[in-house]
């Protein structure tokens, strides 16, 4: 079944470099948008790479010569750009730039060297990935670019739906620092924590564990997971012991509590140990590759992967649209007019003015969707029950302090822009009020297990019936339909079952999951989808649901090792910090506690500069490292020469050295303090907001700049229940008695019933 194509009649010029753009511009193909792909003279850079994935990200794009660039342009209603260094040029109604630095700061416009990996170092994820005793890891297949694609396309269509002009500034440093370094800046200014230099790399345990026939993931995110594993693992006496009960006391007894999971984990079988997880809903996933998980039974009945005649298997459209995903008519969008741009409000610089949002997110991925609406101006008024909050209020709280479930970091970077009222949906007054607001509303949003909303009896027949033009956006971890249907999901499993950790670790070392870009991934990608569906909704004036699975925008990040399996059979697999086409590559000790210099070699340029720096004989007596081929054959000895060479020394002199001489290099920026990043704290990622109980506290906003505004943070992060008052009372005309009979019996609250 087919969605058809939501954004006929859009025209989008596409001038990529990398995978970003390149899937900022697939999105809109994809959905029947008219994109013509304008390509350098000797074409784009990733058809000298992976002509699979090329492929793949260019399919139904018309392509053109930079000379019909300026013509193009000018008929286009969207710009997508990518340049090393923002600057100058045609620009259309709505323009994307991506750039590595983005406009402003002290590093935009200066040349600066760079790749993914010395972007991973500045934005301080680099540190929180790997072993203690061992070196920072990198987050393999790019995560950060398939983020940067997303947020992208999303914003490109707010605009484009809010039917202004407008230049949208995307730096791949600012989506770096956003998307894996799970709010470590936040929740260190929330404890007040030391400037003392500190090793935070540890194993997440669980996490991916070995079973008797491979690997099997797990992800512990709530207090109950955790008791429920140590039943499972046949160690109830451990529900005793207060310290491994946090994921810090299972870091200082890292060895003993490794055994205790892993002696039982290899006495299974994968599917012993997922049929035993689910019987007490603690998440979990077996570890797939890009050539196992098109053969997963639930991928197979979801017909995710196609060939489109190719016979290579390849990601689908990771959402659909009233059952369907979209496809492009291709006959229709050579000869369809321009469509007028719709628009949801008036007189203002945020794009969404006017659209009414339900959100009853959770965690990173449906939080961070809603707070995307939020900021580019729906009013979003966020749905938790004080039976059950938001789990991420509880996360890294400290429970001595007064309201802490309303100081967790997780809870404040990711809940921006939203107005809070507490409903217990179980009660039938609380749910009746819930279906009052949906009668009144242009959005429901929500991301738990599919049985939670269908239990309740709103599922999308009864929520349509509610609301005939309402567009509901589900975004369960694995979708509505399969096998896996009803299992629990959040980032770190859906990483596990795509592939993502599959690439991510150390070269004898298991699967490790890459911190968390698969929840504003699946996020972006969900907006997206649902704006794609109001534009359609404009039209028709009908309502719409949209199912956007966690795990598919995770597997469409994975889609390189589908593609390369299916093409060459070649299972890419985990390699350190190496990346192909560049050694050496990696990250090197310097004098200091937790001082790091990492370093990529692209060019035989970069080598011959790095060369004439390092005082090693051998670099010049060798003429095989004069090529990429030769240096390749000998990474593990450069890596250990290297090493033994940047030990002794100051790490922001060795960096400013190799970048005056052009060479790709950056120190590791410590997570804990990233906001004073010269370049992220001049675009102001980072935004101080005033919260009613955690005080001032600087946080992560939204990782792009938007021209026209200013400030991202226009409401902070809401107190449980905030506005119950102000909504119940005002907007739906309760009077007090009754709100206090409701508080009475629990129906509204403002402090999570459990603590």
């Amino acid at each position: 079944m087919s969605a058809g194509a939501p954004l006929a009649g859009l025209r989008v010029v596409e001038m990529s470099r990398t995978l970003a753009g390149a899937y900022a511009g697939k999105l809109f193909a994809d959905c029947g948008a008219r994109v013509t792909l304008i390509e350098p003279p000797g074409g784009h850079p990733l058809r000298n790479g992976s002509k699979a994935l090329f492929s793949f990200l260019s399919s139904h794009k018309r392509t053109a010569g930079e000379d019909s660039a300026e013509e193009l342009v000018g008929q286009a209603d969207i710009l997508i750009r990518e340049l090393d260094e923002p600057g100058d040029g045609p620009a259309a109604p709505v323009t994307v730039e991506i750039s590595p630095w983005g406009r402003g700061g002290p590093w935009s416009g200066q040349g600066r060297p760079w790749t993914d990996f010395t972007l991973q170092a500045e934005s301080g994820s680099l540190r929180l990935r790997g072993l203690p005793d061992s070196y920072p890891l990198m987050a393999g297949g790019r995560p950060a670019e398939w983020v940067a694609g997303a947020l992208a396309a999303s914003g490109a269509l707010a605009a484009v739906t809010g039917a202004g002009a407008a230049r949208l500034d995307v730096a791949l440093l600012d989506v770096h620092t956003y998307v894996t370094n799970l709010f470590v800046d936040a929740g260190a200014a929330l404890r007040e924590e030391a400037r003392e230099p500190a090793v935070m790399r540890h194993r997440l345990s669980p996490s991916v564990e070995p079973v008797s026939d491979g690997w099997v993931g797990f992800n512990l995110a709530s207090a109950q997971n955790l008791q429920d594993f140590m039943v499972l693992v046949e160690r109830p006496d451990l529900l005793e012991d207060e310290e491994l009960s946090t994921h810090y006391g299972r870091y200082r007894r890292a060895g003993e509590w490794n055994e205790i999971v892993q002696s039982w984990t290899r006495r299974h079988s994968l599917r012993d140990v997922l049929e035993r997880t689910a019987l007490f809903r603690i998440p979990s996933s077996p570890v797939h590759n890009g050539a196992t998980v098109v053969q997963d039974e639930h991928m197979v009945e979801r017909g995710f992967f196609i060939t489109e005649g190719t016979g290579t298997p390849r990601p689908d459209v990771p959402f659909l649209i009233d059952g369907g995903r979209p496809r492009p008519d291709e006959a229709a969008a050579a000869s369809q007019p321009r469509r007028p741009r719709t628009r949801t409000g008036t007189g203002t610089d945020r794009p969404l003015t006017g659209l009414r949002v339900l959100d009853l997110g959770t965690w990173w991925a449906g939080s961070f969707a809603a707070t995307l609406l939020g900021s580019l101006g729906a009013d979003v008024l966020k749905v938790e029950s004080t039976r059950r909050v938001d789990g991420a209020r509880l996360l890294q709280g400290d429970p001595r302090r007064e309201s802490w479930w309303e100081r967790g970091p997780f809870f404040l970077g990711a809940n921006h822009n939203k107005r809070s009222i507490t409903l217990d949906l179980t009660d039938p007054e609380g749910l009746e009020l819930l279906e009052r607001l949906i009668a009144d509303a242009d959005v429901l949003l929500e991301n738990f297990a599919p049985r939670v909303l269908d239990n309740l009896g709103l599922d999308w027949p009864r929520v349509h019936a509610l609301n005939s033009t309402l567009v509901m956006l589900r975004m369960p971890a694995f979708g509505l339909t399969g096998p896996l249907r009803d299992r629990v999901g959040y980032a770190q499993t859906v990483e596990q079952y795509a592939g993502l950790c599959w690439v991510t670790g150390y070269p004898d070392g298991p699967p490790t999951n890459p911190n968390g870009p698969a929840d504003p991934m699946g996020g972006a990608n969900a907006v997206f989808a649902l704006l794609a569906a109001l534009r359609r909704r404009a039209e028709t004036g009908q309502g719409l649901l949209v199912e956007a699975p966690l795990v598919e925008a995770a597997l469409t990040m994975a889609a390189e090792q589908v593609l390369e399996a299916g093409a060459t059979g070649r299972v890419i697999g985990r390699d350190g910090n190496r990346s192909p086409g560049v050694a050496p590559q990696g990250a090197y000790p310097c004098s200091g506690t937790e001082c790091w210099v990492a370093i990529s070699v692209v060019t035989d340029e970069h080598w011959a500069a790095l060369r004439d720096l390092v005082d090693v004989p051998r670099w010049r007596e060798d003429p095989a490292l004069e090529t990429y081929a030769g240096r390749k054959a000998q990474e593990d000895e450069l890596d250990r020469e290297l090493a033994e060479w940047t030990r002794d020394r100051d790490a922001a002199e060795l960096v400013s050295a190799l970048l005056a001489r052009g060479v790709p290099a950056a120190e590791l920026t410590d997570p804990r303090f990233v906001h004073e990043h010269p370049q992220l704290a001049a675009r102001g990622l980072f935004e101080e907001i005033e919260h009613p109980v955690a005080g001032r506290v600087v946080l992560p906003v939204v990782p792009y700049r938007h021209s026209g505004i200013d400030r991202w943070s226009v409401l902070p992060p809401p107190t449980l229940g905030q506005h119950n008052h102000e909504v119940l009372e005002k907007e739906l005309a309760l009077p007090p008695r009754r709100l206090r009979e409701l508080a009475a019996r629990g129906v509204i609250g403002t402090r999570p019933d459990h603590l």
